[in-house]
């Protein structure tokens, strides 16, 4: 009896041939549930749904071998020759050669199978140690459990005959000959279908992966079934509920949400929101409702789909945003499913990166939750099952433009969905013509819906290919008297940070104010000299020196003094643009790419508060003492060009962004690093260009440095879990654990890895200097950190966060 997982707990072990008919059939179901519009010319619909069920019924062919059964029965220890994924890859290149006919899929095949336990990598001719093991490891399988193998393949294939023609000691030639095949079969094909094959790979790759995971785990998907058929949630139903509960707030009559309420109506009145129109885009104000704007949309398109499809997949820049809009999401969806929210919520709604726990609730009992039930919930939520999910750009693009496992085992539920991209202007624009061709193959072909959302609406979508319709007359609202709430004075001369720092310390009289500088130094030293100077206002600092733990309590302390009108000044880097809510009245900003002046715009006047024209903005251009523009340390030059080339009078007011945005973003035309990802998508380069150049969104909006996860521990509780941490990752290696026991501390690991990030920053080499060789950073080899004594006497203080110059001379007694 041949099997492919052994018995866990109470479950039996798993037989191969269950394993492998489970994955082939949900693979198929998969692809033959989908929608696709896929060019004939490459692949039929029909075709693709039986190399899916084909590569399902081969990929654990290996695992036939005397050498893995004896493996996983406890017999054997790991070898080469226990491996299966070469000769798995080997086989099923065969017979789907032989019953297509097609070597680009017998090809994908061979090269999907090969990584289905790792990455997808460019495919290589040169295996001559797996040949080797391959020539072995059929030899085996031809003398010791041929007759096992024909059980299994009965129906499909003359197993005997292909082991026995299989020339397996040349199958060097064939990879050789498959090489030189790619080198020109892809010359037939258009752009449009290059990129076409390359997601029909990562699909079958996709399909493959996550039903391979998932009933390898055995897992019930009876949470999740049907999610998708349910009816929509009524945003509408929800806003007259509010009304009811809250008169003041939802008043119709103020007008504001008369404004409100009008947006929506347009949105939910457009008649151009169809099945066949794929790509569409809200240009708005901040404090319109895009919240509700977007579900709105996203209801009304879902309900013009085929059952099964319209799985809404919500998008943002930063990590920082989410759970706001996540607790919005959560809000509307209980009023419309009420109990059945409560009993289920992660059927309806998810939200997905890399700091949120991954647990499913209420899908299993509290009392019966284990370490096992956590990597289930963690298979869930990484393939993205509920019907809602929020996530980020980076969980989105790199699931699109990816090569990596643990992203790409999504990618088959991202098909026929509802893809919701806010804030899209924090894109890095270098990568405009990447998205312009992926997002419209994935639209045309994959039948995958897109709505853009933006205050400043940059041109990605090409308005005569993709034809992407405009949910609203963005010119109507963007220009709104009740919206225009700044003035925005641009000083065009450069000045010093010292000059600034004078004048401000000086002048400022006002009762609140928001600087945003572009370097964290810069920020530093401006915050000091102005904590030393105006002693009558409450000053904070916010860069990302600051461990997230104190940073989320410093915005909360910020909003609740704006809120009582306490006078306060706030020295700020630009992470104050990600999505940070909060409202000043005097804003000034250092010089920088339009759409992030426009961002930190969105923090003066926010909610209108101050009156129309209310919020007064100074736009800055700040030297170092190396007569060095601060924004040339962080943004490219051409940023700061087309901006300048825009921003030519001294006074704006906000009802002038949006033509100003229209100017900005028509004149960008990057194509170099796109050009290289779109020419690594043509050729399948999955491991070069791929790799290292996959288009990491702006999420930091500032260039990615090489920086360090270095974890201070600021406070004693979090001291206590790094202690508690080290002694379960100690525990496990150091004691004789059964199997129940070694799970209890990795579930543990993995909630005080979780607790653990709220005192994680990432530091560049030179901001550690003056740390190295010295016994203040500890590396257990899993993380380094900082103790909590040694932060508070050392490195770290209270109102700015890490030190780049220790408080006080390194001791004598550490180490050098």
């Amino acid at each position: 009896m041949l099997i492919s997982h052994p018995a866990e707990g109470s479950v039996p072990e798993k037989l191969l041939r269950e394993h492998l008919e489970n994955v082939a059939d949900i693979s198929r179901r998969q692809i033959h549930k989908m929608r696709l519009n896929i060019s004939p010319d490459l692949i039929s619909k029909k075709m693709l749904a039986e190399i899916s069920f084909l590569i399902g019924m081969f990929h654990d062919f290996g695992k036939a071998t005397s050498f893995f059964q004896e493996y996983i029965r406890g017999k054997r220890k790991k070898s080469p020759l226990t491996r299966h994924g070469f000769v798995s890859a080997v086989i099923c290149y065969h017979i789907i050669l032989k019953k297509t006919g097609s070597k680009l899929w017998a090809m994908a095949a061979y090269l999907i199978i090969k990584k289905h336990h790792g990455d997808l990598e460019k495919f290589s001719s040169d295996e001559p140690d797996n040949i080797n093991i391959a020539a072995r490891q059929i030899k085996d399988l031809l003398s010791n459990n041929l007759m096992p193998l024909k059980k299994i393949y009965p129906d499909i294939v003359d197993i005997e005959t292909i082991l026995r023609n299989i020339d397996i000691d040349s199958f060097d030639e064939t990879l050789e000959a498959i090489e030189e095949f790619l080198d020109d079969c892809f010359d037939e094909y258009s752009e449009d279908q290059k990129i076409e094959c390359y997601f029909v790979i990562n699909l079958l790759f996709s399909t493959l992966i996550d039903s391979d995971k998932k009933d390898a785990a055995r897992l019930n998907t009876d949470y999740f079934n049907g999610n998708l058929n349910e009816p929509v949630n009524d945003v509408f139903a929800f806003i007259e509920d509010c009304r009811e509960k809250n008169p003041e707030k939802f008043n119709p009559d103020k007008e504001i949400n008369r404004v409100r309420d009008q947006f929506l109506y347009d949105i939910q009145n457009n008649d151009q929101i169809t099945k066949e129109k794929h790509f569409y885009t809200i240009t708005a104000p901040t404090g319109i409702g895009k919240t509700f704007g977007c579900l709105a949309f996203a209801n009304k398109l879902k309900e013009k789909l085929d059952e099964g499809e319209g799985r809404i997949i919500y998008c943002l820049p930063y990590t920082s945003i989410i759970d706001q809009n996540f607790d919005e999401f959560a809000k509307i969806i209980q009023f419309n499913k009420k109990e059945k929210y409560q009993q289920r919520p992660g059927r309806y709604l998810l939200k997905h990166h890399y700091l949120a726990m991954k647990n499913v609730k209420n899908r299993i009992s509290v009392e019966e939750y284990s370490y096992k039930d956590y990597l289930d919930d963690k298979l869930f939520i990484e393939s993205w099952e509920s019907s809602m999910i929020v996530t980020t750009f980076v969980q989105f693009f790199h699931t699109v433009i990816g090569y990596k496992n643990s992203f790409l085992k999504k990618f088959h539920n991202i098909i026929n969905s509802i893809v919701i991209l806010d804030e899209v202007q924090n894109i890095n624009s270098e990568y405009y013509f990447l998205l312009r061709k992926i997002l419209d193959v994935l639209g045309k072909r994959f039948n995958i819906y897109f709505l853009l959302i933006t205050a400043t609406q940059p041109i990605i979508l090409d308005t005569e290919i993709s034809k992407p319709v405009p949910m609203i007359d963005s010119k109507k609202y963007m220009e709104h008297a009740l919206f225009n709430r700044v003035v925005l004075k641009v000083i065009k001369e450069p000045q010093y940070l010292e000059d600034f720092q004078d004048y401000f310390c000086t002048k400022f009289t006002g009762e609140n104010c928001l600087i945003v500088l572009n370097t964290k130094k810069a920020a530093v030293s401006l915050f000091q000299y102005i904590k030393d100077k105006k002693k009558d206002y409450e000053i904070f600092c916010l860069t990302t020196y600051l461990v997230p733990y104190d940073r989320r309590n410093k915005i909360k302390r910020i909003k609740a003094l704006l809120n009582d009108n306490r006078k306060i000044i706030v020295v700020a880097t630009q992470l104050i643009e990600a999505g940070v809510d909060v409202s000043f009245k005097y804003v000034f900003r250092d010089f920088g790419p339009l759409d992030s002046i426009i961002q930190v715009a969105g923090r003066c006047n926010r909610n209108g508060e101050y009156g129309i024209l209310g919020g007064f903005m100074t736009l800055l251009k700040l030297n170092d003492d190396k007569d060095k523009l601060y924004h040339a340390y962080v943004y490219k030059p051409i940023l700061a060009q087309h901006a300048s080339q825009v921003l030519t009078e001294k006074k704006y007011e906000s009802k002038d962004f949006y033509n100003l945005s229209e100017r900005y973003f028509s004149k960008f035309d990057f194509k170099a690093e796109a050009t290289k990802l779109i020419e690594a998508i043509y050729d399948l380069n999955y491991d070069e260009e791929i790799a290292h150049q996959t288009p990491i969104c702006k999420f930091k909006l500032i260039q990615q440095y090489q920086e360090e996860n270095i974890y201070i521990l600021v406070t004693e509780q979090a001291q206590k879990g790094m202690d508690r941490f080290l002694k379960c990752k100690s525990d496990i290696y150091d004691k004789n654990l059964n199997k129940e026991e070694k799970e209890t501390y990795l579930f543990e690991i993995e909630i005080l890895k979780n607790i653990l990030k709220e005192y994680q920053v990432n530091l560049r080499g030179k901001d550690l200097a003056a740390y190295h060789n010295t016994s203040i950073l500890t590396d257990d080899g899993y993380f380094k950190y900082v103790s909590y004594d040694m932060q508070q006497k050392y490195l770290y203080d209270e109102d700015i966060g890490f030190l780049t110059k220790p408080k006080k001379e390194v001791s004598a007694t550490i180490n050098f």
